[in-house]
């Protein structure tokens, strides 16, 4: 008896198409077909609303991983357009996967069928172009549909921009919705009145004020939401035309119509319609908010690489510290600049997300500094590395243990190979039947495999264990150039250290990128 999955696969497009291709046609004419030809019980695989361009489909790859379990043989389709559009995709699974597989494919309105090959076979490709074709003639006109839209000030993106809503009317046409658009006025009033960004999120989190993540519940496609603003949506907020009247859309497009990844457009490409929708805040209060961004702006064109920067984490929640600066006013003496690491989930909120801790940047450079100095002279010494190593890997193989483990295998399969030339000449001179040679036969292959997986393994283990030696040496390197160094770059210090975590009590944990013994850890 055979097990057979039944795809079944209807797009947005198809839908227009009525009843011949629905789900239930489709499910109806291959029970139909599996009946008459007695073929047994089938399992559906059905995919709703993907396009065939589209090879990720949640029942396809249910069915492919079925498939590479040995739970189907046989696998059964209305057409090959249902398979997919896509020319090589499709082919892929048709002619090499399915074959690779012992996978029987039917296509039934194809009449094909690779159990029963009649000369349709030969046809099959040049099917496979002309939906391949379809697909693209399809995602040309979907698009220039999209983008008619577009230009007569129709909104077509997923998400609703925070401070609107779809009209009941029309699906594609904005409304205010008057909750949110007095949230929307709040944040470009305290903006104006010289408010950072930073502050206003800080102080709609305080008051739980919902977020868009969460307030707009049609944003489906996030995986995750926070009950807390962040700085970047008061930014987008803040940046955003729409909440003037103007509509700016097709800011990416698809690099093909058979991938998912866009690039950003030139802004001459970009669809800009004014007063397509109802404004919620003026030019003016708009335009007022802007400068005070631009003003910002160039208050922070003076750069700071900081010697540390990037490797200093929160001990308490994990996140990456930022750098900030501040002025010291003092008394008898002339103003000064402090600059100190502090967690940005503090700086961010007040809801108890992380403790208030920093710590100065001149003294935390200095500490490090000090202590890889003191650590990394212990292994400048080659030999001294190489013990640690080897302390380290007490349980690996050595590279010549490898080679000879390789070797012994090797020989093995040799032998196999010799055996099963053996079997030819047996089953040619009659000494064994064949029903005793497939059976020995198959015996023995079973056993090469084995044994060239195992080979294949150890060649593995080789190439990592060279790499390993090279990484070794790099690093011994690294330590060397690092002492040699009176001021060392922010780049040794990046290839020398993995992280610095800051706790809020002020211990300082420093993580290495090699091992070194337990006892210099973080002395």
């Amino acid at each position: 008896m055979e097990k057979i999955a039944a795809y079944i696969r209807l797009s947005k497009e198809d839908e227009k198409k009525g009843e011949s291709e629905s789900i239930t046609n489709q499910r109806e004419l291959i029970k139909n077909y599996v009946n008459k030809n007695e073929l047994g019980e089938c399992e559906f695989f059905v995919d709703d609303g993907y396009s065939g361009g589209n090879f990720e489909r949640p029942q396809f790859k249910k069915m492919i991983a079925e498939i590479g379990k040995g739970k189907i043989n046989t696998v059964i389709t209305k057409d090959i357009s249902r398979l997919g559009r896509d020319f090589i995709e499709t082919s892929h699974y048709m002619f090499k996967y399915f074959p690779e597989h012992n996978i029987r494919y039917i296509a039934i309105l194809e009449n094909f069928d690779t159990l029963n090959p009649n000369g349709v076979e030969d046809m099959i490709p040049f099917q496979t172009i002309v939906n391949d074709w379809y697909l693209k003639d399809i995602s040309k006109k979907i698009k220039s549909v999209r983008q008619n839209k577009m230009k007569q000030g129709l909104y077509m993106g997923s998400t609703v921009p925070y401070g609107y809503k779809r009209s009941k009317e029309n699906n594609c046409k904005l409304e205010i919705d008057e909750y949110a658009s007095q949230i929307v006025k709040r944040i470009f009033k305290l903006r104006i009145e010289g408010w950072t960004p930073t502050m206003i999120a800080r102080k709609l989190s305080d008051e739980n004020i919902e977020p868009p993540s969460i307030y707009n519940k049609r944003n489906i496609k996030k995986t995750y939401t926070t009950n807390l603003w962040g700085l970047s949506t008061i930014n987008q907020i803040l940046s955003n035309p729409i909440y003037i009247g103007n509509l700016v859309q097709r800011k990416f497009d698809k690099v093909s119509y058979k991938s998912k990844k866009k690039i950003k457009l030139n802004k001459d490409q970009w669809i800009v319609i004014e007063n397509a929708v109802e404004p919620i805040i003026s030019k003016e209060i708009f335009g007022k908010a802007q400068a005070m961004k631009n003003k910002n702006v160039a208050n922070c064109n003076k750069k700071y690489d900081y010697l540390l920067k990037g490797l200093v984490v929160c001990g308490d929640c994990g996140r990456t510290m930022t750098v900030r600066r501040r002025k010291i006013k003092r008394k008898y003496k002339e103003d000064s600049i402090e600059t100190y690491y502090c967690c940005t989930n503090n700086i961010r909120y007040r809801n108890g997300v992380c403790s208030l801790h920093y710590f100065n940047e001149e003294k935390l450079n200095k500490i490090v500094i000090d202590y890889l100095r003191n650590i990394l002279k212990r292994y400048s010494n080659k030999d001294e590395m190489q013990t640690i190593y080897q302390e380290q890997n007490k349980n690996v193989f050595s590279q010549k243990d490898f080679e000879k483990e390789k070797e012994t295998y090797i020989q093995k399969r040799n032998i196999l190979k010799k055996a099963l030339k053996d079997l030819y000449v047996d089953k040619t001179n009659d000494i064994i039947s064949e029903v005793e040679f497939v059976e020995l036969k198959q015996d023995l292959e079973k056993d090469k495999d084995i044994l060239e997986n195992k080979i294949n393994e150890i060649e593995e283990l080789i190439e990592k264990n060279e790499q390993e030696a090279d990484n070794h040496q790099v690093m011994f390197d690294k330590i060397n150039k690092f002492l040699a160094l009176k001021n060392p770059s922010k780049q040794i210090l990046l290839d020398l250290i993995k992280k610095i975590e800051i706790m809020e009590n002020k211990q300082i944990k420093i993580y290495l990128n090699f091992n070194i013994k337990k006892e210099d850890e973080n002395e």
